[in-house]
């Protein structure tokens, strides 16, 4: 639960920390069951974008029969589980935007991602915060200033070193995930609350960057979540958002295969639909691609072939030495970085 006095803790190695911005309390939940979901029990859902209720084609049709979406076919993020239940993915005739309807509603996923382990991109953490942070430095003159800064879906807490290397005064990252949230290295830690994003848990205008990475696809409404990043930043502030390109030429060749494609993500952008969400609130600075960096092992993993063969490359590969050699390509990922206006 998020309180001034936890905040305080959180940030009593910063000087100059803002002790007021956080407003108010709310209820977490608890560890418990999670009743599966079926297809009657979620909620059709209108565009988040331009709000078309009826103009949509079926892209991907999900599984309509007695499957259920359970828990861990959204906290796995990969793998098999993760591909057990499908969306009903559509896209909006109006302005194209691909979204899962009927959807699971917000309280179900909160819970969830609370109880999710959350680890995938553990061992890459740092390959990926040098990535995002690579393309960040490009604008970070353009900040109007670097007081408070906030990740939300911080993951274990891989950007905030970042974020504190740029110069901000104060760093704080926001993740539900409670077994995330205990891998934090010991650096970081004191700035990472176990805790899902809420607008309301801070005072309007008390924010001066905020970055939101491969988040936003999984969140209901991103709509709702880009308002309330404009309400919550300062004039001047800055968003820094970095989101799977649904686009993307991976995309096109492996369709319903490819990894994006599964249980977690309610939403799937290209540079288009990501900047139009912005673009209602924000001065949009920038959309780009990103060229991602992994080791050579985490490329491996992601590519559609058998389990077995992908042991065997692995294995050779760090017998040979080179298994964690980095490696930077295009991964189908997309960056926006937007702005508060001043005035």
């Amino acid at each position: 639960m998020i309180t001034a006095s936890t905040f305080e803790r959180k940030i009593d190695t910063c000087e100059g920390a803002d002790r007021n911005m956080i407003a108010s309390d709310h209820e977490s939940h608890p560890d418990q069951f999670i009743e599966p979901l079926s297809y009657n029990q979620m909620n059709e859902t209108a565009c988040y974008l331009c709000g078309s209720e009826s103009e949509f084609q079926v892209l991907f049709p999900g599984e309509k029969s007695t499957r259920e979406l359970r828990p861990e076919h959204i906290a796995a993020r990969k793998g098999s589980i993760n591909k057990e239940f499908s969306y009903n993915l559509v896209k909006c005739n109006r302005c194209g935007l691909v979204y899962a309807n009927p959807a699971p509603d917000a309280d179900f996923l909160e819970q969830t991602y609370e109880q999710s382990d959350q680890g995938l991109y553990q061992d890459e953490n740092y390959n990926i915060a040098w990535t995002y942070g690579r393309y960040l430095r490009r604008f970070a003159g353009l900040l109007n200033r670097r007081g408070v800064a906030l990740d939300v879906g911080a993951g274990d807490g891989f950007f905030l070193q970042e974020l504190i290397d740029l110069g901000f005064q104060n760093v704080l990252g926001l993740e539900p995930s409670a077994e995330a949230c205990r891998r934090a290295k010991t650096g970081v830690s004191p700035f990472l609350l176990n805790q899902s994003f809420r607008e309301s848990d801070f005072k309007p205008g008390s924010l001066d960057f905020i970055s939101c990475f491969q988040t936003l696809e999984h969140l209901p409404n991103p709509d709702r979540i880009v308002a309330g990043f404009h309400r919550l930043l300062a004039p001047g502030g800055m968003v820094y958002c970095v989101a799977h390109n649904f686009a993307s030429w991976s995309v096109k060749v492996l369709g319903v295969r490819h990894p994006i494609i599964n249980a977690g993500h309610l939403t799937l952008f290209d540079e288009e639909t990501l900047k139009a969400f912005f673009e209602k609130h924000f001065n949009v600075l920038a959309v780009f691609k990103i060229a991602n960096r992994y080791s050579i092992n985490y490329w491996i993993s992601l590519l559609p072939i058998p389990e077995h063969i992908k042991r065997t490359l692995i294995g050779t590969l760090t017998i040979s030495g080179l298994s964690t050699m980095p490696l930077t390509l295009s991964a189908g990922n997309i960056g926006l970085v937007a702005q508060k206006a001043i005035s």
